[in-house]
């Protein structure tokens, strides 16, 4: 009887599966164990990688080439951004941590760089700095199962984010000037322009040499010479944006573009503003100041009338490179050039490239007799053209027809000088300043370190080339045949040509130098690049 329950019992295969379940306990709770602390250790690694791509946005969007961007990014990314870890066990608190570093290199945990690839050797400026790679420090998951296989924990885990910004301004006109300042050897594409605000440039448009003094003109859009007409003289395209970063030439014949610069003086090119400006509006500037004269029913504009006696006192000529003396007084004279210019463009000891001092005296002998412009608020022994240009903008603004007003010539009582825009004459539409007051005579043109691009890209035809900066420029008078006297010998002789485009450095744009309403934004937009 026993011997067979004993058989049953032996026979019994129902708890078979037991041994089996206890053997495999142990690789069952490894895998549940390597299952949890993986999870935990992916968190923490999306959580680590959040922070470092957060902080790489907030780094690069404080990338805007002015001085102490460096510093500026690095404690965005150390400190704007507030992250923490939920899944790091390491008694290190919650907090993810950047090392802050202020300095503009290539070390620690906060690294910048001017090219995208980050293969450029150049050590790093401010204004150089348009990428930047953050770290974040090291955390660490302890296991909490995971040490039944012998691992204990994840060790020190890090996360980097790499990022640049987009930029774009708009409001600029399709014009660059080579950088005043920019040395023979220079081997920087983005060199930032260092002169001061004031100083006169004779410019003239490049071709077969190019450097500090020359200018062209940018695409607008794949449009030719005709969009690029139309946004050097009309209010239509300000909105057009183009990239902080490089520019397109335009190619072709441009040498007519020059006349679009004098519609902003309330000047139609050929007496016909319609073909000028077929889409219009092309507004001048409130203040037209300038040293011509036209007829009250005419459309061109003259130098000098043939009957005007003593032609340099009738008009600002001087006859040497030199201030007029006290007793002389122009009748009708505008913003002049520097005086290194006045007679020779190229005479300044920079060649094109002028000190900033003009005739103030005899301007305001001229326009503003009496006047004490010296101890005037607005005005002052170094008062730029820009500046004088605002004060009458602003007098005239207060008391219509004084400090602008129209002026009759004594040689010739049928031509007159016009300093405000004469609305609705020849055939020019718009000539009623903008609605906004947008000053037209100060334009931003993109710099071009000329010398390097020309060795390199070349400048022309159509190239990309790199843009050093954005600078606001004044433009001093109209681009106009302009001769020292009118009979005589030598008189057929021109000391300013139609060719040249005379301009005052105002300051660099968005700095606020100088005064005045800029007339560009931009837009910066910071992205993730890895």
């Amino acid at each position: 009887m026993g011997t067979n329950r004993f058989g049953l019992l032996a026979g019994d295969s129902r708890a078979a599966v037991a041994p089996t379940v206890a053997l495999s306990a142990f690789a069952l709770i490894a895998v549940g164990g390597l299952a949890f602390d993986y999870a935990r250790l992916v968190t923490m690694d999306s959580e680590l990688q959040s922070a470092a791509d957060q902080a790489a946005l907030a780094a690069a969007s404080q990338l805007d080439g002015k001085s102490g961007a460096c510093a500026r990014a690095a404690q965005a990314a150390s400190n704007l951004i507030s992250n923490d870890t939920r899944f790091a066990n390491d008694d290190l608190g919650r907090a993810i941590n950047i090392a802050n570093e202020s300095a503009c290199d290539r070390t620690g945990a906060i690294r910048f760089y001017s090219q995208k690839d980050r293969l450029d050797t150049d050590a790093l400026t401010d204004a150089t700095a348009e990428f930047v790679q953050v770290t974040v420090g090291g955390r660490t998951a302890f296991y909490a199962l995971t040490p039944i296989v012998a691992a204990f924990s994840s060790g020190p885990i890090t996360a980097t984010a790499y990022a640049g910004v987009g930029s774009a301004v708009c409001g600029a006109v399709p014009f660059f000037i080579c950088s005043p300042d920019e040395p023979l050897d220079n081997e920087d594409p983005y060199r930032e322009v260092n002169i001061a605000s004031g100083t006169g440039i004779a410019m003239i448009e490049g071709g077969q040499q190019w450097g500090p003094g020359n200018f062209g003109f940018l695409d607008q859009l794949g449009k030719g010479a005709n969009g690029v007409k139309e946004a050097l003289s009309s209010n239509a395209l300000h909105a057009e944006c183009s990239q902080t970063a490089n520019v397109h030439t335009e190619t072709g014949q441009m040498s007519s573009l020059r006349a679009s610069f004098n519609m902003r003086f309330d000047f139609a090119p050929n007496g016909n503003g319609n073909a000028s400006c077929p889409e219009g509006p092309c507004s001048p500037s409130t203040n037209v100041r300038k040293d011509l004269v036209r007829k009250a029913n005419g459309c061109s504009w003259e130098e000098n009338p043939a009957t005007a006696a003593n032609f340099a006192q009738k008009r600002y000529r001087p006859q040497t490179n030199a201030a007029l003396p006290d007793t002389v007084t122009p009748e009708i004279m505008g913003h002049p050039r520097d005086i290194c210019h006045s007679v020779v463009p190229n005479a300044c000891a920079g060649g094109r490239i002028g000190n900033g001092v003009w005739d103030r005296a005899a301007y305001f002998r001229s326009n503003h007799p009496g006047l004490d412009w010296q101890g005037t608020t607005g005005l002052g022994p170094s008062v730029t053209r820009y500046g004088v240009y605002l004060w009458e903008a602003a007098q005239e603004a207060a008391a219509p027809n004084t400090a602008l007003a129209t002026r009759v010539t004594t040689g010739d009582a049928t031509l007159a000088a016009y300093s405000t825009p004469q609305a609705g004459r020849c055939l020019f539409p718009g000539v009623a300043p903008s609605a906004g007051g947008a000053d037209r005579r100060r334009v931003t043109a993109a710099t071009v370190n000329c010398r390097l691009a020309a060795r390199t890209t070349g400048l022309n035809g159509s190239k990309t080339i790199p843009v050093a900066g954005f600078v606001d420029v004044f433009l001093v008078e109209p681009s106009f045949d302009r001769k020292k006297c009118s009979s005589g010998s030598g008189c057929n002789t021109d000391i300013t040509s139609s060719n040249d485009v005379y301009i005052e450095i105002i300051g660099a744009s968005g700095s606020g130098e100088g005064g005045g309403t800029g007339q560009i934004t931009r837009r910066d937009v910071p992205y993730l690049i890895e």
